[in-house]
Protein backbone atom coordinates (compact mmCIF):
# COMPACT_ATOMS: atom_id res chain seq x y z
CA UNK A 1 0.00 0.00 0.00
CA UNK A 2 2.87 2.35 0.98
CA UNK A 3 4.59 1.50 -2.70
CA UNK A 4 1.22 2.42 -3.87
CA UNK A 5 1.27 5.28 -2.28
CA UNK A 6 4.46 6.54 -3.08
CA UNK A 7 3.84 6.01 -6.75
CA UNK A 8 0.12 7.47 -6.78
CA UNK A 9 1.85 11.00 -5.14
CA UNK A 10 4.47 10.60 -7.85
CA UNK A 11 2.06 10.23 -10.55
CA UNK A 12 0.09 13.81 -9.42
CA UNK A 13 3.62 15.65 -9.09
CA UNK A 14 4.56 14.51 -12.49
CA UNK A 15 0.83 15.67 -14.05
CA UNK A 16 1.31 19.06 -11.92
CA UNK A 17 4.94 19.63 -13.17
CA UNK A 18 3.47 18.78 -17.18
CA UNK A 19 0.52 21.40 -16.45
CA UNK A 20 2.77 23.96 -15.09
CA UNK A 21 5.74 24.19 -17.69
CA UNK A 22 2.95 22.91 -20.46
CA UNK A 23 -0.33 24.23 -19.92
CA UNK A 24 -0.82 26.68 -17.83
CA UNK A 25 0.66 29.41 -20.58
CA UNK A 26 -1.56 27.84 -22.84
CA UNK A 27 -4.57 28.36 -19.70
CA UNK A 28 -3.71 31.92 -19.45
CA UNK A 29 -3.41 32.43 -23.32
CA UNK A 30 -6.55 31.04 -23.54
CA UNK A 31 -8.32 33.30 -20.82
CA UNK A 32 -6.68 36.24 -22.02
CA UNK A 33 -8.30 35.60 -25.46
CA UNK A 34 -11.53 34.96 -23.83
CA UNK A 35 -11.75 38.41 -22.20
CA UNK A 36 -10.54 39.93 -25.84
CA UNK A 37 -13.48 38.60 -27.54
CA UNK A 38 -16.16 39.39 -24.61
CA UNK A 39 -14.64 42.92 -24.61
CA UNK A 40 -15.63 42.84 -28.52
CA UNK A 41 -18.93 41.45 -28.10
CA UNK A 42 -17.97 37.58 -29.56
CA UNK A 43 -19.47 35.78 -26.51
CA UNK A 44 -20.01 32.82 -28.34
CA UNK A 45 -16.14 32.60 -29.46
CA UNK A 46 -15.13 34.01 -25.68
CA UNK A 47 -17.14 31.14 -24.11
CA UNK A 48 -15.35 28.34 -26.72
CA UNK A 49 -12.16 29.69 -25.40
CA UNK A 50 -12.89 30.28 -21.52
CA UNK A 51 -14.32 26.62 -21.92
CA UNK A 52 -10.98 25.69 -23.41
CA UNK A 53 -9.18 26.92 -20.89
CA UNK A 54 -11.31 24.79 -18.30
CA UNK A 55 -10.58 21.57 -20.36
CA UNK A 56 -6.66 22.04 -19.52
CA UNK A 57 -7.65 22.91 -15.64
CA UNK A 58 -9.72 19.71 -15.12
CA UNK A 59 -5.95 17.71 -15.27
CA UNK A 60 -5.51 19.71 -11.72
CA UNK A 61 -6.71 20.76 -8.16
CA UNK A 62 -9.88 23.18 -7.85
CA UNK A 63 -7.82 24.93 -5.57
CA UNK A 64 -5.54 26.23 -8.67
CA UNK A 65 -5.98 30.03 -8.79
CA UNK A 66 -6.58 30.19 -13.02
CA UNK A 67 -9.44 27.64 -12.10
CA UNK A 68 -11.22 30.45 -9.97
CA UNK A 69 -10.30 33.03 -12.52
CA UNK A 70 -11.86 31.18 -15.82
CA UNK A 71 -15.19 30.31 -13.76
CA UNK A 72 -15.54 33.44 -12.92
CA UNK A 73 -14.57 35.05 -16.53
CA UNK A 74 -17.32 32.65 -17.85
CA UNK A 75 -19.95 33.53 -15.49
CA UNK A 76 -19.68 36.84 -16.17
CA UNK A 77 -19.24 36.03 -20.34
CA UNK A 78 -22.75 34.13 -19.90
CA UNK A 79 -24.33 37.09 -18.10
CA UNK A 80 -22.93 40.19 -20.42
CA UNK A 81 -24.10 37.29 -23.48
CA UNK A 82 -27.83 37.52 -22.10
CA UNK A 83 -27.79 41.22 -21.83
CA UNK A 84 -26.17 41.87 -25.28
CA UNK A 85 -28.74 39.17 -26.56
CA UNK A 86 -31.44 41.06 -25.03
CA UNK A 87 -30.70 44.47 -26.19
CA UNK A 88 -29.76 43.55 -29.61
CA UNK A 89 -26.01 44.11 -29.72
CA UNK A 90 -24.39 41.10 -30.36
CA UNK A 91 -24.17 39.46 -33.11
CA UNK A 92 -26.17 36.40 -32.15
CA UNK A 93 -29.83 35.60 -32.68
CA UNK A 94 -31.68 38.53 -31.68
CA UNK A 95 -34.44 38.25 -28.83
CA UNK A 96 -37.28 40.72 -29.10
CA UNK A 97 -37.58 42.58 -26.44
CA UNK A 98 -41.24 41.21 -25.08
CA UNK A 99 -39.76 37.88 -25.21
CA UNK A 100 -38.40 37.45 -21.74
CA UNK A 101 -36.05 34.66 -20.96
CA UNK A 102 -37.45 31.71 -18.22
CA UNK A 103 -36.30 32.45 -14.83
CA UNK A 104 -34.35 29.16 -14.47
CA UNK A 105 -32.00 30.48 -17.22
CA UNK A 106 -31.32 33.97 -14.68
CA UNK A 107 -27.24 34.20 -13.36
CA UNK A 108 -26.88 34.46 -9.71
CA UNK A 109 -24.67 37.56 -9.99
CA UNK A 110 -25.29 40.05 -7.78
CA UNK A 111 -26.92 39.17 -3.70
CA UNK A 112 -29.31 41.21 -1.99
CA UNK A 113 -28.10 42.48 1.52
CA UNK A 114 -30.74 44.32 2.83
CA UNK A 115 -34.05 45.54 1.76
CA UNK A 116 -37.72 46.92 2.83
CA UNK A 117 -40.67 47.81 0.93
CA UNK A 118 -41.48 47.34 -3.04
CA UNK A 119 -38.60 46.58 -4.97
CA UNK A 120 -39.16 45.24 -8.58
CA UNK A 121 -36.74 43.07 -11.24
CA UNK A 122 -37.60 43.87 -14.57
CA UNK A 123 -35.94 43.26 -18.34
CA UNK A 124 -34.32 40.24 -19.77
CA UNK A 125 -36.15 37.53 -17.36
CA UNK A 126 -39.89 37.24 -16.11
CA UNK A 127 -40.48 40.25 -13.77
CA UNK A 128 -40.17 39.34 -10.09
CA UNK A 129 -40.29 41.25 -6.91
CA UNK A 130 -37.32 41.30 -4.40
CA UNK A 131 -38.79 40.91 -0.82
CA UNK A 132 -36.17 39.53 1.46
CA UNK A 133 -32.11 38.98 2.21
CA UNK A 134 -30.45 36.84 0.53
CA UNK A 135 -31.98 36.93 -2.66
CA UNK A 136 -29.60 36.93 -6.08
CA UNK A 137 -30.31 37.87 -9.48
CA UNK A 138 -28.53 38.77 -13.01
CA UNK A 139 -26.44 41.22 -14.41
CA UNK A 140 -28.48 43.31 -16.81
CA UNK A 141 -32.00 43.14 -14.52
CA UNK A 142 -33.60 47.09 -14.08
CA UNK A 143 -34.41 47.37 -10.30
CA UNK A 144 -36.88 49.85 -9.51
CA UNK A 145 -37.26 50.98 -6.12
CA UNK A 146 -40.82 52.37 -4.98
CA UNK A 147 -41.83 55.20 -2.70
CA UNK A 148 -40.98 53.93 0.73
CA UNK A 149 -38.69 51.42 -0.30
CA UNK A 150 -35.07 50.61 -0.34
CA UNK A 151 -32.76 47.67 -1.18
CA UNK A 152 -28.79 47.50 -0.60
CA UNK A 153 -26.82 44.92 -3.20
CA UNK A 154 -22.91 43.95 -4.09
CA UNK A 155 -21.52 41.28 -6.44
CA UNK A 156 -22.32 37.64 -5.41
CA UNK A 157 -18.58 37.14 -6.96
CA UNK A 158 -16.49 39.21 -3.96
CA UNK A 159 -17.53 42.15 -2.37
CA UNK A 160 -15.97 44.81 -5.56
CA UNK A 161 -19.26 47.12 -5.25
CA UNK A 162 -22.23 47.53 -2.67
CA UNK A 163 -24.63 49.80 -3.94
CA UNK A 164 -27.68 51.68 -1.58
CA UNK A 165 -30.76 53.02 -3.41
CA UNK A 166 -33.82 54.50 -1.86
CA UNK A 167 -37.30 55.69 -2.86
CA UNK A 168 -38.65 56.01 -6.20
CA UNK A 169 -35.68 54.80 -8.10
CA UNK A 170 -34.35 52.94 -10.66
CA UNK A 171 -30.88 51.35 -11.82
CA UNK A 172 -28.67 48.78 -13.32
CA UNK A 173 -25.99 47.15 -12.85
CA UNK A 174 -25.01 45.88 -16.68
CA UNK A 175 -21.53 44.40 -15.75
CA UNK A 176 -19.21 44.15 -13.51
CA UNK A 177 -17.71 47.36 -13.61
CA UNK A 178 -20.58 49.26 -15.36
CA UNK A 179 -23.50 51.10 -13.98
CA UNK A 180 -26.45 52.64 -15.12
CA UNK A 181 -28.11 54.79 -13.04
CA UNK A 182 -31.99 55.96 -14.23
CA UNK A 183 -33.49 58.40 -11.60
CA UNK A 184 -33.24 58.54 -7.86
CA UNK A 185 -30.66 58.74 -4.87
CA UNK A 186 -27.89 56.03 -4.26
CA UNK A 187 -24.69 55.27 -2.43
CA UNK A 188 -21.41 53.46 -3.99
CA UNK A 189 -19.14 51.74 -2.26
CA UNK A 190 -15.78 49.24 -2.77
CA UNK A 191 -13.21 47.83 -0.49
CA UNK A 192 -11.29 47.03 -2.75
CA UNK A 193 -8.38 49.21 -4.10
CA UNK A 194 -7.60 50.06 -7.70
CA UNK A 195 -11.00 49.91 -8.95
CA UNK A 196 -12.43 51.57 -11.81
CA UNK A 197 -15.98 52.06 -12.82
CA UNK A 198 -18.31 52.98 -15.42
CA UNK A 199 -21.17 55.31 -14.22
CA UNK A 200 -23.96 56.14 -16.64
CA UNK A 201 -27.38 58.24 -15.99
CA UNK A 202 -29.67 59.32 -18.82
CA UNK A 203 -27.38 62.21 -20.32
CA UNK A 204 -24.14 62.05 -18.30
CA UNK A 205 -21.46 59.23 -18.32
CA UNK A 206 -17.72 58.95 -16.57
CA UNK A 207 -15.19 56.78 -15.32
CA UNK A 208 -14.80 56.31 -11.88
CA UNK A 209 -11.08 55.61 -10.76
CA UNK A 210 -9.93 54.68 -7.56
CA UNK A 211 -7.13 53.47 -6.16
CA UNK A 212 -7.82 52.84 -2.46
CA UNK A 213 -11.24 52.16 -1.08
CA UNK A 214 -13.89 54.96 -1.22
CA UNK A 215 -17.68 55.35 -0.79
CA UNK A 216 -19.84 58.10 -2.76
CA UNK A 217 -23.40 59.38 -3.20
CA UNK A 218 -25.44 59.90 -6.16
CA UNK A 219 -28.33 61.54 -7.64
CA UNK A 220 -29.73 61.79 -10.57
CA UNK A 221 -30.98 65.01 -11.52
CA UNK A 222 -33.58 66.52 -13.67
CA UNK A 223 -31.46 67.54 -16.71
CA UNK A 224 -30.27 63.84 -16.57
CA UNK A 225 -26.82 64.18 -15.16
CA UNK A 226 -25.82 63.04 -11.64
CA UNK A 227 -24.87 64.72 -8.62
CA UNK A 228 -21.52 62.96 -7.03
CA UNK A 229 -20.74 63.31 -3.19
CA UNK A 230 -17.38 62.21 -2.23
CA UNK A 231 -17.77 60.32 1.40
CA UNK A 232 -14.63 57.82 1.85
CA UNK A 233 -11.65 58.37 0.07
CA UNK A 234 -10.11 60.50 -3.02
CA UNK A 235 -11.63 59.32 -6.88
CA UNK A 236 -11.00 60.45 -10.22
CA UNK A 237 -13.51 61.26 -12.79
CA UNK A 238 -12.95 60.88 -16.66
CA UNK A 239 -15.58 61.98 -19.24
CA UNK A 240 -14.56 61.72 -22.83
CA UNK A 241 -13.28 64.43 -24.77
CA UNK A 242 -13.77 66.13 -21.43
CA UNK A 243 -10.97 67.10 -18.53
CA UNK A 244 -11.30 65.04 -15.73
CA UNK A 245 -11.01 65.96 -12.26
CA UNK A 246 -10.52 64.39 -8.51
CA UNK A 247 -13.13 64.51 -5.72
CA UNK A 248 -12.03 64.16 -2.30
CA UNK A 249 -13.76 63.57 1.39
CA UNK A 250 -16.78 66.17 1.36
CA UNK A 251 -16.60 67.57 -1.97
CA UNK A 252 -19.24 67.77 -4.25
CA UNK A 253 -20.03 67.81 -8.48
CA UNK A 254 -22.38 67.59 -10.81
CA UNK A 255 -21.62 65.39 -14.09
CA UNK A 256 -23.61 67.15 -16.60
CA UNK A 257 -23.77 66.61 -20.17
CA UNK A 258 -21.28 69.06 -21.09
CA UNK A 259 -18.93 68.44 -18.28
CA UNK A 260 -18.13 68.99 -14.71
CA UNK A 261 -19.13 71.78 -12.30
CA UNK A 262 -17.35 73.54 -10.35
CA UNK A 263 -16.40 71.79 -6.90
CA UNK A 264 -18.20 72.95 -3.88
CA UNK A 265 -17.94 71.66 -0.12
CA UNK A 266 -20.82 69.76 1.88
CA UNK A 267 -20.78 69.16 5.80
CA UNK A 268 -20.61 65.03 6.45
CA UNK A 269 -22.26 65.14 9.56
CA UNK A 270 -25.34 67.29 7.95
CA UNK A 271 -25.93 64.04 5.37
CA UNK A 272 -25.26 61.64 7.66
CA UNK A 273 -28.40 62.52 9.73
CA UNK A 274 -30.68 63.81 6.94
CA UNK A 275 -29.88 61.33 3.96
CA UNK A 276 -32.18 58.34 4.19
CA UNK A 277 -29.49 56.22 2.46
CA UNK A 278 -27.53 56.09 6.15
CA UNK A 279 -30.87 56.18 8.02
CA UNK A 280 -33.49 54.34 6.35
CA UNK A 281 -31.87 50.41 6.42
CA UNK A 282 -31.90 48.89 9.75
CA UNK A 283 -27.81 48.15 8.97
CA UNK A 284 -26.10 51.01 8.85
CA UNK A 285 -23.50 51.35 5.78
CA UNK A 286 -20.31 48.88 5.80
CA UNK A 287 -18.22 52.62 6.05
CA UNK A 288 -20.40 54.58 8.39
CA UNK A 289 -17.60 54.02 11.01
CA UNK A 290 -14.97 56.02 9.23
CA UNK A 291 -17.61 58.32 7.56
CA UNK A 292 -18.40 58.97 11.53
CA UNK A 293 -14.75 59.82 11.93
CA UNK A 294 -14.24 61.75 8.62
CA UNK A 295 -17.27 64.25 9.84
CA UNK A 296 -15.63 65.05 13.02
CA UNK A 297 -12.66 65.82 11.58
CA UNK A 298 -14.09 67.83 9.18
CA UNK A 299 -16.15 69.83 11.85
CA UNK A 300 -12.93 70.21 13.62
CA UNK A 301 -10.77 71.91 10.73
CA UNK A 302 -13.69 74.31 10.34
CA UNK A 303 -14.28 77.34 12.39
CA UNK A 304 -16.86 79.27 10.51
CA UNK A 305 -19.37 77.31 8.30
CA UNK A 306 -22.85 77.14 7.43
CA UNK A 307 -24.86 73.98 6.91
CA UNK A 308 -26.18 73.58 3.80
CA UNK A 309 -27.99 70.76 1.94
CA UNK A 310 -27.15 70.72 -2.24
CA UNK A 311 -30.19 70.05 -4.47
CA UNK A 312 -30.59 70.05 -8.02
CA UNK A 313 -28.99 70.82 -10.53
CA UNK A 314 -30.82 72.37 -13.55
CA UNK A 315 -27.94 73.59 -15.66
CA UNK A 316 -23.86 73.52 -14.96
CA UNK A 317 -23.89 77.00 -13.29
CA UNK A 318 -28.09 76.69 -11.57
CA UNK A 319 -28.35 74.63 -8.36
CA UNK A 320 -30.34 74.27 -5.49
CA UNK A 321 -28.65 75.29 -2.57
CA UNK A 322 -30.00 75.48 1.24
CA UNK A 323 -28.88 76.87 4.10
CA UNK A 324 -29.99 75.06 7.45
CA UNK A 325 -30.61 77.53 10.71
CA UNK A 326 -28.68 76.83 13.80
CA UNK A 327 -31.24 75.23 16.46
Amino acid sequence: MKLIARVYFISLLLISSLFGSISEQKVETLLEQGKQEAEKGEFANSLNSLNMAMGYLRQVSRSHPLHEEVQKQIRLTKGRSLVARYKNRSGLKAIEKNVLLSLREEPEDIHVDQCFGTVLAREIWHPRDINRKGELFGLGRRITVLPSAGVEVSMNNGFKYSLRAVEAASFAILDDNIIDFHSGSFSLSSLEKNTRSIIKSPLSEFVLDSKDPFAIMLAVTTNGGLKVISLLGEIELKQKQKPSTSLRTGQLIFSLPDGFSRKMNVELSTLMVTSKLMTAFDEPPSFFKKLKQQALIQALRTKKRFRTIVGDAKTNSDFQIQVLEEE
